[in-house]
């Protein structure tokens, strides 16, 4: 597999899309009445007033793609946002961007596969803004699967850490956080992989079928503390990582005809994170453009 520092965007990711399985995903605003068949024109934006306005949110895996796109969203609507990734050159851009629109972001890099690190992340949003609103634990990392009878199990156990393992380290900080701000919300990156087994990608799916897993239980035990926990499971979607033409041969093979764009799958989280969706908890929004429908 690719370089284990990475986010996520690695070339073995590539080849699994290239197969028509997506690993990143397509989201649709539940308030957008766009055409599927078309992608969404990116327009430019300055920070303003919105909806999250004073809203603290933490983002893992930040730092390109879906992470990237979100953060930018949540900034032009007023959050104040902190995010992670191991890249911190990347990390620097994305703070700069953001920052030079008129949005709130501060960048930190961290390993998700590194309890300490993911402490000292939680531990500096608390201390920098007074506290926890929103978390989009997204740090994830592919690659082409586990085969049996040869098992690489370095590379399993690695996808895992990162995956599962870093989706339950993040929210293990981040509750407490949450408990302290008298709730919030919680949304996690999954896959429409997560649903149904597949030859290439067995170790993906497995990690992600496990989000789905985790966000159904903690949801349940989190109910009660005012904290609402969800997935979203994206399709395939037009990223860097999707180079060579993978986002557009996936995409193609969807109902809705085409790759979707970080921007929808960052629409679809702020909608979960959102006071829209306050009686939502224990959910899996799957936002693949209708991959799983057919």
């Amino acid at each position: 597999m690719g370089d284990p520092r990475n986010d996520g965007e690695t070339a073995s990711r590539r080849a699994m899309l290239t197969l028509g399985v997506g690993l990143a995903g397509l989201a649709a605003s539940a308030a957008s009445a766009a055409d599927l068949k078309s992608a969404p024109t990116a327009v430019g934006r300055k920070a303003a007033v919105g909806r999250f306005a004073g809203k603290v949110v933490l983002i893992t895996g930040a730092t390109s793609g879906i992470g990237k796109a979100t953060a930018h969203a949540f900034a032009m609507e007023g959050a104040k946002v902190v995010f992670c990734g191991r890249r911190e050159a990347l990390g620097a851009e994305v703070q700069a961007a953001i920052r030079a629109a008129g949005g709130d972001a501060t960048f930190r890099k961290a390993d998700v596969r590194i309890d300490e690190e993911v402490a000292a992340l939680v531990d500096a949003c608390v201390k920098t803004h007074g506290g926890l609103d929103i978390a989009f634990n997204n740090a994830g990392i592919g690659q082409g699967g586990a085969v049996m009878g040869s098992m690489d199990w370095q590379a399993h156990n690695n996808l895992m850490e990162t995956n599962l393992n870093g989706v339950l380290r993040a929210m293990d900080r981040e509750v407490p956080a949450l408990r302290a701000r008298g709730g919030g919300a919680i949304i996690n990156t999954a896959s429409v992989l997560g649903y149904a087994g597949n030859a290439q990608t067995l170790s993906y799916s497995l990690s992600k079928a496990g989000v789905l897993s985790v966000t159904r239980s903690t949801a349940l035990q989190l109910a009660r503390d005012n904290i609402r926990v969800n997935a979203v499971s994206p399709g395939p979607i037009d990223t860097p990582m999707m180079g060579g033409g993978a986002a557009d041969a996936s995409g193609k093979r969807t109902p809705s005809g085409r790759a979707g764009q970080p921007e929808e799958i960052a629409r679809a989280v702020m909608y979960l994170a959102s006071d829209d969706a306050s009686y939502v908890t224990g959910e899996d929004l799957r936002v693949d453009g209708g991959l799983r429908a057919a």
